[in-house]
């Protein structure tokens, strides 16, 4: 029987960094951005450590611009988008970083990547950023499926909360 599981999941960035898109890719596999306010749900069944999980993810998008920290602080995870053609992106994930990182468990998602030739940073300023407050990282390009991304990181959560010493 599989155990049943309610997760909030924040996803927030910089004004058009692909919020939309990161939550409608997850929710719906389409990258086409699905306009909502409040919750969009999506059901996971996932397997880990031999035991099953039916996870209902509540996507909560929520610009960095108009962060509310009561909402932000009920979130398991956080998908902290960054838009590699805006360098202002990454210094605000940086601030962002160094204010939440302590508090909640935290992905830095770097879109766009298929506009590489357009890119004001790439890989190594993403690597370092998460190497700095010890988070993990995916670059992502719409033209790529979200669905492995999000197992990978529903894996490192589900690792975190059932593991916490490793």
């Amino acid at each position: 029987m599989a155990q049943k599981l309610i997760w909030k999941v924040t996803v927030t960035g910089k004004k058009s960094s692909g919020k939309s898109s990161i939550v409608s890719e997850a929710v719906y596999s389409t990258a086409t951005p699905v306009n909502s306010k409040g919750f969009i749900r999506k059901k996971v069944n996932i397997d880990f450590m031999s035991n099953d999980y039916e996870i209902d993810l509540l996507f909560l998008e929520m610009p960095y611009e108009t962060l509310n920290e009561k909402f932000l602080s009920k979130s398991t995870f956080v998908l902290l988008i960054v838009d590699i053609t805006d360098m202002g992106s990454l210094l605000d994930a940086d601030k962002f970083l160094e204010q939440y990182n302590d508090e909640m468990e935290i992905f830095i998602i770097a879109t766009k990547a298929d506009m590489r030739y357009t890119s004001q940073f790439w890989e190594p300023e993403i690597s370092k950023l998460a190497e700095r407050y010890g988070v993990v990282y995916f670059i992502y390009s719409n033209r790529d499926d979200f669905s492995s991304i999000l197992k990978e990181i529903l894996g490192y959560t589900l690792a975190k909360i059932y593991n916490p010493g490793k």
